[in-house]
């Protein structure tokens, strides 16, 4: 197991056991926060900080996503419970919203497709449509569509014999470098590498 596995592990151990003690060492979790803890502005910096990382590609962001994504859920639950009356504690977007923006979404990812739009189908500010958003689906807009994304050129690569440049850009990212910048992030290999296994593997079934 290597040290990035390791640290994930760790990290990820350590969230449960912060989660665990705020569940059950005190009634009301907002009591232990200092005076003037903005515990919802705080939260929605640390998913700024994630998103950005991920929209700027940085080494290991997705494996630091993962590790933390478990506790920034867990205080959304705990933020909703002991704020209900503020807009950040709503719950995420209804099926009617879901629907539609997965829709949109699937349509578009031969193509850019901004927040604002995916928040105008939702009938929501962009602001109030990323929480919801992030609350339902457990990742941020932009984190979603760029793993719909990645699994569409996985579709393409096994069912088509086109190259890698055009799935890329059928799948909205700007080449085929892009194309392995993102996958290998995301997958752990290369697309041309995972392609030659994946053909292989279904003429060897």
């Amino acid at each position: 197991m290597n040290a990035l596995r390791k640290r994930e592990l760790r990290l990820a151990t350590m969230d449960k056991e912060i989660i665990m003690r705020a569940a059950t060492s005190h009634p009301n979790p907002m009591a232990s926060l200092p005076l003037g803890f903005d515990a919802p502005a705080e939260l929605g910096r640390l998913q700024k900080v994630l998103e950005e990382l991920q929209r700027h590609e940085v080494a290991h962001t997705p494996a630091l996503m993962e590790a933390v994504r478990p506790a920034i859920v867990a205080l959304g639950g705990i933020l909703r419970s002991v704020l209900p009356g503020r807009e950040e504690s709503r719950s995420g977007l209804s099926p009617w919203q879901r629907r539609k923006v997965a829709r949109l979404i699937e349509e578009s990812l031969h193509e850019p497709i901004p927040v604002a739009e995916m928040a105008n189908v939702a009938r929501l500010s962009r602001s109030a449509f990323t929480r919801a958003f992030s609350a339902s689906f457990g990742q941020s807009p932009h984190a979603y569509v760029v793993g719909r994304r990645i699994a569409r050129a996985q579709e393409l690569m096994i069912s088509t014999n086109e190259p890698l440049a055009q799935i890329a850009v059928a799948c909205g990212l700007a080449d085929q470098a892009h194309l392995s910048r993102v996958f290998r992030q995301r997958i752990g290999t290369t697309p041309r590498s995972w392609r030659r296994t994946a053909l292989s593997r279904d003429i060897a079934a």
